[in-house]
């Protein structure tokens, strides 16, 4: 797998719903070989559902995406009816890869729940595809958040010759945020240890051989602890993920647990 993919695609996703709206997808990903796909489903036996697809930047600004069947806009509305389904898909042509994440809201509190696939397309090899769940507020679905719980453990495997694990932190909130992280072995050795900080809604998605070369031919535990930020006593601030790529091409997502 090429250091430029595993850089680019680590998954993220932002479980604080409540501060954007009625769910999240922390990873959105097209051109380059990538597609990203929505796929919605409301719930509401009797009402049609208003949907508003909101899509942002790695800065966190309006991020202009290639809507299949509809143009290039950074946010999308459309209805889904009662008990129906929608899918939404990001499809681009351009040879760039251009990353983000987007935010869903609903009209009337009509309750919309779903998932997100992202697909690579590599010539000369079949597709690979993960999914994730919309990250919905009080959730516990893939992923635990913090302060709930105030340590994520997530497993790595940089095995020589077979698998990179790459890994992504985001920032759901207004203000700046900082986490410690721990990477040990099997036997709990400590490998890696350092500090992310993260500015206001920053995402940060890398391969951790890449950031870290004392992880490359190693496996074991990572730890992240975030550190207490009194402004915020109950506030979703981090949350995390983990992606494991196969050296022949496929990946899948590592969901972190608490410690």
């Amino acid at each position: 797998m090429p250091k430029s993919i595993l850089r680019f695609f680590a998954l993220s996703i932002v479980c604080a719903a409540g501060a954007f709206g009625q769910g999240t997808f922390g990873q959105i990903a097209f051109g380059g070989g990538w597609q990203t796909t929505f796929t919605l489903l409301n719930l509401d036996p009797l009402n049609v559902a208003s949907v508003t697809l909101s899509f942002y930047s790695d800065a966190g600004s309006p991020l202009s995406a290639p809507v299949q069947g509809v143009g290039t806009l950074s946010t999308y509305t459309f209805t889904i009816p009662a008990r129906g389904a929608q899918s939404v898909v990001l499809s681009g042509s351009e040879s760039v890869t251009s990353q983000g994440w987007a935010n869903m809201t609903t009209a009337g509190g009509v309750v919309v729940r779903g998932q997100g696939s992202f697909r690579l397309h590599v010539l000369g090899r079949q597709d690979s595809e993960a999914v994730v769940p919309l990250s919905t507020s009080g959730s516990t679905q893939c992923i635990i958040p913090f302060p709930t719980a105030p340590v994520l453990v997530i497993p790595f495997d940089n095995t020589s010759g077979q698998y990179i694990t790459s890994m992504a932190v985001a920032n759901t909130t207004n203000t700046a945020q900082t986490a410690s992280i721990e990477f040990d072995d099997q036997f709990n050795t400590p490998l890696v240890t350092d500090t992310l900080n993260l500015g206001a809604l920053q995402h940060m998605a890398f391969s951790t051989i890449d950031k870290y070369p004392a992880l490359a031919g190693k496996k074991g535990i990572l730890r992240i602890s975030q550190a207490t930020n009194p402004a915020l006593p109950n506030t979703t601030n981090l949350t995390v993920l983990g992606l494991l790529f196969n050296f022949t091409g496929p990946f899948t997502t590592i969901l972190p647990v608490a410690q």
